[in-house]
């Protein structure tokens, strides 16, 4: 399975979804034109890696600012996760955000009430 790096620009999120050394991660800015384009094949890859996923698998998310387009997106790959059966892998998402930034633990709070596996708030002061 090819990984799936992007390192994004002032519209679209940094990417970088490494099946081999088990490190995933979304962030930065998503305020793309569309958001539907823009997270297809993030959520392309992640139908595929779900298909043989790692024994665990945690997800760093931390978005400097990410648009409701775009949070729909997320929601979507979050729902997708939660179809594996806990015994395939170990699911786990860390959602950081910013202190000052309530929508966006807010969104995460919610998020976690869609699914069965954890998803970890990490309060950030310095960002």
């Amino acid at each position: 399975m090819e990984n799936l790096i992007s390192s994004g620009s002032t519209l679209t999120p940094n990417v970088s979804l490494d099946k081999e050394k088990n490190t995933f991660f979304i962030g930065g800015r998503s305020i793309p034109e569309n958001a539907l384009d823009a997270y297809a094949p993030i959520l392309a890859w992640w139908k595929e890696y779900l298909q043989d996923p790692n024994p665990s698998t945690t997800i760093d998310f931390n978005f400097e600012y990410i648009n409701s387009s775009s949070m729909k997106q997320i929601a979507k790959l979050i729902v997708m996760l939660d179809t594996i059966s806990a015994d395939k892998s170990a699911i786990m998402i860390r959602w950081h955000y910013n202190t000052d930034d309530t929508d966006s633990k807010m969104q995460a709070e919610r998020l976690a009430k869609m699914v069965k596996f954890p998803i970890v708030l990490i309060a950030d002061a310095s960002k």
